[in-house]
């Protein structure tokens, strides 16, 4: 494959400075999920990557819950990976931090992965200390569909009043209708 084509689709000057940019067709922003296959004809994710940033050569993504923290793909290799479908991309719907308990700040991630077969919601739940940039639990949740991440969210956990009602706005915040949603202590 030839150089990529790379198009800025935001106000930067150039897509270093960017935080949205277009790779041959596909779309990237910021805060968006790669899903890397385990290869191209394979059902199987052997990692999630969010997109940290972009550089002249490439874009720096963050590995949720895997082996090393970050990684680089080059403009070339990420295209290769998203015409062959190994890679590709899960844009951010939703994003929410809040406190629970004493010290520790609970941020929740909804992306919207879209393929073949329609939409599947995917839901990042992360821990971490308020004074810490880097999580110290992670969990990805592959929910089939927008009832499952209610399920998630409510049902298997316990939510103290508070916590459930940051979970409900945060669901309102990405969409959800207010009747799909249990209803609020109170």
């Amino acid at each position: 494959m030839s150089k990529p084509e790379i198009d800025v689709l935001d106000e930067g000057d150039a897509y270093p400075y960017s935080s949205h940019i277009r790779v041959e067709e596909t779309e990237l922003q910021i805060g968006d999920l790669l899903l890397v296959f385990e290869s191209e004809d394979s059902n199987v994710v052997n990692f999630f990557e969010r997109v940290y940033g972009f550089t002249w050569p490439g874009v720096i993504t963050h590995l949720i819950d895997g082996p090393v923290p970050a990684e680089f793909r080059d403009f070339q290799r990420l295209a290769e990976g998203f015409e062959s479908r190994e890679i590709v991309t899960a844009p951010k719907r939703e994003q929410s931090s809040f406190l629970v308990e004493d010290r520790i700040v609970r941020s929740l991630t909804l992306y919207r992965y879209v393929h073949g077969g329609g939409m599947q919601p995917i839901l990042v739940d992360e821990r971490r200390d308020p004074v810490e940039k880097e999580p110290f639990e992670q969990e990805v949740f592959l929910c089939e569909n927008a009832g499952e991440v209610i399920e998630t969210l409510f049902e298997e956990q316990s939510l103290t009043d508070e916590e459930a009602s940051h979970v409900r706005q945060f669901l309102l915040d990405a969409g959800y209708q207010d009747e799909a949603l249990p209803e609020a202590e109170g």
